[in-house]
């Protein structure tokens, strides 16, 4: 079968798909509800402000990373298999390299 014919027939069947009713996925306010109002983007990137952090906030922050970190690391620690199954998981991935 030649490449085109069966990109054809791949077609004429995606054609006999069932679609699902999407008419009763939306709700009846979601269908009432009037369309959003568009704006110009100038008018919008213009009003936006450049926050900037205060010494508080972002000792706040750096905490929190670090304590985060301090976590990720300690769950790295961490096994959830018990040590002859992760021998054995090993020795499986150490015969399939790549």
């Amino acid at each position: 079968m030649t490449r085109a014919a069966l990109i054809i027939t791949l077609a004429l069947l995606a054609g006999c798909t069932d679609f699902p009713a999407l008419d009763t996925a939306t709700s009846a306010e979601a269908r009432a509800a009037p369309y959003p109002r568009l704006v110009p983007l100038e008018g919008l990137i213009a009003g936006a402000e450049v926050a900037a952090l205060d010494a508080e906030t972002g000792a706040r922050l750096a905490a929190r990373a670090a304590a985060l970190r301090r976590r990720a690391a300690q769950l790295r620690r961490i096994s959830a298999l018990p040590p002859a199954d992760r021998a054995r998981l090993m020795r499986a991935i150490a015969r399939h390299p790549g």
